[in-house]
């Protein structure tokens, strides 16, 4: 896969706009980003480059996983293993892509979200759907609110399953494997909450601030993560009219908790 751009030009000779090109596969896509296209900061827009970046990635990973699966014909292992990797880059690429476009939007001004009525028991578990296979994978255990607790918050919930996703998949990523990561339900003082609760090496008090901030990876590399999950999640947290904060959980690791308010906020 080949990317690259080039500048176009106006009658008078004035950069007007880019043209960003993407092969695969002896394929060539193209998207044009005019002016109007750029921010304040002069960087090409999330919502633009998304787009034209996925469609092809999709295929990317689609061809690669057809190879490893030998479902066109057998192959060396090693070659399996390749495309493997491939896939897997392919599937960071699209994740990244996607926090890229969630960047731009949370720090938009005037950034705001819906106010659904919703029931985070029901969100949890469906977040631990999504995320069952990963979990099985490092022969790890999800424990949820059983289905008796209905614990109600507004709030957004396409956004509230994103946070979720991104805590239980961290929770998932930073723990050995064959440990439990615990999600809780409840609400006080006029929120609601849902905590992640893992098993790993937890977050030192000097970083539980530092962990929210846009890129910040603790100095962690080569784990697939792109250091924007939790700054993303955070200000989603609090443009819903809640927060997102972490502490120690019992018997160490770290507890992430999600708290939203319980009744419709004015604005």
């Amino acid at each position: 896969m080949w990317v690259w751009g080039q500048a176009e030009r106006d009658g008078a000779g004035q950069i007007s706009g880019y043209t960003l090109s993407l092969a695969h596969n002896g394929t060539v896509e193209a998207a044009s980003f005019t002016q109007a296209d750029r921010s304040s900061s002069g960087a090409l827009s999330g919502k633009q480059l998304a787009p034209v970046l996925r469609q092809p990635l999709d295929r990317i990973i689609a061809n690669a996983e057809t190879i490893a699966g030998e479902l066109c014909g057998p192959i060396r292992e090693n070659y399996a293993a390749y495309a493997r990797d491939i896939a897997n880059a392919a599937r960071h690429l699209t994740a990244l892509v996607e926090d890229l476009s969630d960047l731009e939007a949370v720090e938009r001004p005037g950034f705001s979200t819906a106010q659904d009525d919703i029931e985070l028991g029901d969100v949890a578990r469906r977040a631990a759907g999504f995320l069952a296979l990963t979990a099985a994978d490092h022969r790890m255990t999800i424990s949820l609110p059983d289905g008796q607790t209905y614990v109600t918050a507004i709030a957004e919930l396409r956004r509230v399953l994103q946070i979720m996703l991104n805590l239980i998949t961290n929770a998932i990523r930073y723990s050995p494997d064959g440990t439990e990561v615990r999600v809780e339900v409840g609400a006080e003082d006029g929120f609601a909450y849902v905590s992640v609760s893992d098993q790993g090496a937890g977050v030192g008090v000097d970083d539980r601030e530092r962990i929210f901030a846009k890129f910040e990876r603790l100095g962690r590399t080569g784990d697939g993560g792109s250091g924007l999950g939790l700054y993303i999640s955070r200000r989603l947290a609090r443009a819903m009219g809640g927060d997102l904060t972490v502490e120690d959980a019992k018997g160490g690791g770290a507890k992430f908790t999600l708290r939203l308010p319980q009744q419709l906020t004015l604005v």
